[in-house]
């Protein structure tokens, strides 16, 4: 199977984004750390698309981030991955 592309929606890059810099913002070199993690989540996910467990919304996938409370929450296309959401776990979702 080849590699499937990521498509990231809008709102997952903010959460990101924003995760960053409070990281960023507790101790130096945290949120590099934590976007390290989250590249290799992604980069799993290009090979592995069901890795995830089933999600809580129909159609939907949730793969746990190592080493922080992230929940990365998407769909596999036929040749993509639709990145939907980046939640923190204490978050009541959905």
């Amino acid at each position: 199977m080849a590699r499937l592309a990521i498509l990231e929606a809008r709102g997952a890059l903010k959460t990101l984004s924003d995760t960053l810099t409070y990281y960023d913002t507790q101790q130096s070199g945290l949120g590099a750390r934590f976007l390290r993690s989250y590249d290799d989540q992604i980069d799993r996910l290009r090979d592995m698309p069901q890795i995830g467990r089933a999600g809580r919304v129909f159609g939907t996938r949730e793969l746990i981030m190592q080493d922080f409370p992230f929940l990365i929450v998407y769909r596999v296309r036929q040749e993509y991955v639709q990145i939907l959401r980046l939640i923190h776990q204490s978050m009541k979702y959905p």
